[in-house]
């Protein structure tokens, strides 16, 4: 591996200095493309490799960081698969204090939060997650298969796993239409409905008050009220409810670019290193798991694992390394499958509905108010797998759409052409 970026580094430092276009007919299109975009300025970073070939195709500002918007994901995703692992499944628990009579129970349940960001009621689930999911119901099912039928204390919501601060550093206050309140206990991702800008403020309350209700439809009675409480070191674990691995949690943030996941994923890394679960720290596990893979993240600034921070910075070029080193580990497939594909999925959906580029490349998005990124993979005419990374900033405001079409047609371009 340390050989493979080694060679990078030395080409690269070859064509740094050499015209932006690189040494290619195929890079002379693209820079032809670029310079007639109007984003041919200090504001764009583009890196392109064939790895069939395993030369750079195109290098413009390959080396200047920038805002990634989602591209950010990228690096929970490598990081979460890396370190948490592709099967890993989070827990959602149920704990009991105070003493069982046959099916009554004497004391209190804890739900305890396990950063899982799927974990929603059977409606959400179907709709948002096509079933894939931690459920509700289930775990309320698994309460009462336990034998208990008859609650006398309450339902207390603990969310103990991570940090309580809600935000990242460096986001704008409007985000909150982006993203719900971080927690390690959530259900349907703390939307008070899907599609809605607008969340619960209290998620360990929201999901005590759900998973009460559903006890309840389940022929459970409960005395007491919902609430929030960190369970006593005294309780006895009831029942769990896992999570979809997490090669599906990672697709289910990429696909659709859920802040969310992305946010709670960042934290979880933290908490699988055996650090507490704040964004701080899921960020320094993510930078060193990266430069673990021979990523060069000297310049970079990662501040949180969805994107939405506007001090984040990094280069094509470090992203293009990510996305190389990851694409040659174990969980190399299930980290491209989590991405994309161009006019078929997620925010690719109604990109490159034709050309070549149709259900060929795949890639990740970001959009901010002045940030635009595309980084993925797409097979050229003759199978080179090309590899690339757009980032587009202009502030205050990017012409969004006009940075995607020349992100869009750069990736039809390459899956058009039959490089050497």
């Amino acid at each position: 591996m340390q050989r493979i970026f080694t060679l990078l580094a030395a080409v690269a430092a070859l064509l740094v200095a050499a015209a932006p276009a690189g040494a290619s007919t195929l890079g002379s299109r693209i820079s032809a493309i670029v310079q007639h975009s109007g984003y041919a300025g200090s504001g764009t970073s583009i890196s392109i490799w064939d790895d069939t070939s395993r030369r750079w195709v195109y290098l413009h500002n390959g080396r200047v960081e920038l805002k990634p918007a989602s591209n950010m994901k990228l690096t929970t995703a490598v990081t979460a698969l890396g370190r948490i692992g592709t099967a890993a499944q989070l827990q959602t628990r149920v704990f009991i204090t105070g003493t069982r009579s046959g099916s009554r129970l004497d004391g209190n349940l804890f739900l305890v939060g396990g950063g899982d960001p799927s974990f929603s009621n059977s409606r959400y689930s179907a709709r948002r997650f096509g079933g894939s999911s931690g459920s509700v119901r289930d775990l309320a099912a698994a309460v009462k298969a336990a034998g208990i039928t008859r609650i006398t204390g309450r339902v207390l919501g603990d969310e103990s796993r991570f940090d309580r601060v809600r935000t990242g550093p460096y986001w704008r206050r409007i985000y909150w239409m982006d993203c719900p309140p971080i927690s390690a206990l959530s259900v349907n991702q703390g939307w008070k409905r899907l599609g809605s800008i607008y969340s619960y403020r209290n998620q360990a309350l929201r999901a005590a008050q759900v998973f009460r209700d559903a006890l309840i439809a389940r022929g459970v009675r409960v005395a007491g009220t919902a609430g929030t409480a960190w369970r006593p070191g005294s309780a006895t674990e009831l029942a769990v409810e896992k999570s979809p691995p997490m090669y599906r949690l990672i697709r289910q943030m990429n696909v659709p670019s859920d802040n969310f996941h992305a946010e709670v994923l960042n934290k979880d890394i933290a908490v699988a290193r055996g650090m507490a679960g704040t964004t701080a720290n899921g960020r320094f596990v993510t930078r060193r798991y990266l430069r673990s893979l021979g990523v060069n993240l000297s310049g970079a600034r990662l501040y949180d694992g969805s994107g939405l921070s506007y001090a984040n910075r990094i280069s094509s070029r470090q992203l293009l390394a990510l996305l190389l080193a990851a694409n040659r580990q174990r969980y190399g497939y299930w980290f491209r499958a989590s991405l994309p594909v161009a006019g078929v999925s997620g925010t690719l959906r109604t990109r490159m509905t034709s050309g070549p580029a149709y259900t060929n490349a795949r890639a990740k998005t970001g959009t901010l108010r002045d940030a635009s990124a595309l980084s993925g993979y797409v097979r050229s005419a003759n199978r080179h797998r090309m590899v690339f990374s757009i980032l587009v900033n202009h502030s205050p405001y990017l012409d969004t759409d006009a940075a995607r079409r020349l992100q869009d047609r750069i990736v039809q371009t390459l899956a058009g052409a039959r490089p050497r």
